[in-house]
């Protein structure tokens, strides 16, 4: 009987571990700054992190024209220290290198100075409490969004 309560409560404890706490949102952070008139137009840049399995993840948006579909791309050979908050990593053909705080991202993106505010409007927890499998399938099938497919590979999805 011992036994059978200890095979269930691990098989539980298996099944949570793999499914939606695979996947945990860090924030979403932007500095997107749109102008007046009757086309507008939209520049800065927004990023979203998640944590996967101890690793960082996230897409980087880069606005510059209408405001609409930005392109958008996976992060790449992410670096990440929780102790220090430096944050590196690649994408859309720049480097960025900063700090990773509460509030904000600041540091460059290529030559560029940002930072980047959390969005306290717009939850993440709300807009995605599925796992990574469901995570690459959905962003999979963004078209502006480059590198997903590659970074779910070497994740095993």
């Amino acid at each position: 009987m011992r036994l059978r309560a200890i095979l269930a409560v691990s098989t539980l404890l298996t099944f949570g571990a793999t499914t939606a706490d695979d996947l945990s949102p860090i924030g979403s952070f932007h500095n997107v700054r749109q102008s007046r008139g009757e086309e507008p137009h939209c520049y800065g840049y927004s990023l979203e992190l998640w944590r996967h399995n101890g690793r960082v993840i996230g897409l980087l948006d880069r606005h510059a024209g209408l405001c609409g579909d930005p392109p958008c791309e996976a992060v790449r050979d992410v670096s990440y220290d929780p102790r220090t908050g430096g944050l590196t990593f690649t994408a859309l053909e720049e480097r960025f290198a900063g700090t990773l705080r509460r509030d904000d991202v600041i540091g460059t993106i290529g030559a560029t100075r940002v930072r980047l505010v959390r969005d306290r409007d717009d939850p993440m927890d709300a807009k995605w409490d599925k796992g990574f499998a469901e995570w690459c399938a959905f962003w999979r099938g963004v078209r502006r969004c480059r590198g997903v497919d590659e970074m779910c590979r070497s994740a095993g999805q």
